[in-house]
């Protein structure tokens, strides 16, 4: 082999490595880590009593359990789909985990049967979205009113205190680390750990990606479709039980704020509408972003209507920054 030769291999084997690097470091997930970092300059700045560590670590729980119902929320739209049931099975699971935490004696046995009863939940709205061909939007918007009627059934119409075990765990902290923080990562790592590493969840992307072509390669796609709207709704329902423990009582309205954010979260951290493509990594740090930028509103004496009005400007930041790329190149051209 010549030395010609040999350069032009390594020049070539640099230029893909360097692609390679380009494409993780610039793509339309990784963003967000620049722009959740440059959102903690600018409260520095102007907002300095935001990201004070007293300020943070009271903050760090409720991004969390924003983290953990944008997970769900991220699988469900990689499905091409949009779970609205989230405020009802949210607030729903708080009000049976305290209600059976009660009756039996045991949260133990409250957080499986909890667990089971959102599982059952998210497996009817999966049947029915792929069994049935009803719009998910409709299905789970369906879902999400019976969910509020059987929460004031079985709240009887007032808020029920937390168990005391629950709220114990909700405010621990694991070397200094919030509890609910640590289930958030080990939320994300796992599920991101299994549709990017394993078959399952390589299969899980194809279903997403293209349905047809899903069952045409032989995948149980209605077995993935039902199960996503199963997880989801798990991950809804453990942040509503993290949720009603941590500020000690399970309300009638605990979910009703997790809507907007979650959806926001998943749509900053870059996952399209589209399906197949997602990373429920990026939509957890987009929940911190989310939150973040929410405090540092509040901080400068701004109402909710504004917050909301922040969010909904951060959204259409996000999906212009995804597009970026696209139109250097255009112009380029």
């Amino acid at each position: 082999m010549t030395d010609t030769s040999f350069m032009g291999q390594k020049n070539m084997t640099s230029e893909r490595a360097g692609s390679r690097l380009k494409s993780t470091l610039f793509n339309e997930f990784s963003w967000i880590w620049g722009g959740t970092t440059a959102l903690f300059i600018i409260c520095a700045i102007v907002a300095p009593g935001v990201v004070r560590p007293a300020a943070i670590s009271s903050m760090l729980p409720f991004a969390a359990i924003l983290a953990i119902t944008a997970v769900g929320m991220t699988i469900v739209i990689q499905m091409r789909g949009l779970d609205m049931s989230l405020p009802g099975a949210m607030t729903i699971a708080g009000l049976l985990f305290a209600k059976i935490g009660f009756m039996t004696g045991s949260t133990l046995l409250a957080v499986p049967l909890t667990l089971a009863i959102a599982i059952g939940i998210g497996i009817v709205n999966g049947l029915l979205v792929a069994k049935v061909n009803i719009t998910p939007i409709v299905v789970t918007l369906a879902t999400n009113a019976i969910l509020l009627g059987a929460v004031r059934s079985v709240s009887g119409g007032s808020p029920m205190s937390a168990p005391k075990e629950l709220e114990a765990f909700s405010h621990s902290t694991l070397l200094g680390v919030p509890m609910t923080l640590v289930l958030a990562v080990l939320f994300i790592v796992a599920i991101s750990v299994i549709t990017k590493r394993t078959i399952a969840g390589r299969r899980f992307v194809a279903v997403g990606a293209n349905p047809a072509a899903a069952t045409a390669a032989g995948i149980p796609v209605l077995r993935y479709q039902v199960a996503t709207y199963a997880l989801a709704t798990m991950c809804f329902a453990v942040a509503g039980m993290l949720y009603t423990g941590f500020i000690g009582s399970a309300s009638q309205t605990a979910g009703n704020d997790y809507l907007l954010p979650a959806i926001a979260a998943v749509v900053v951290g870059g996952t399209p509408f589209s399906g197949g493509r997602g990373s429920v990594i990026a939509s957890g740090v987009a929940a911190l972003f989310i939150t973040l930028l929410g405090q540092m509103v509040l901080a400068l004496g701004a109402g909710t209507s504004v917050q909301l009005l922040v969010q909904a400007l951060a959204i259409i930041v996000a999906v212009s920054v995804r597009y970026l790329p696209e139109l250097f190149q255009a112009l380029r051209r």
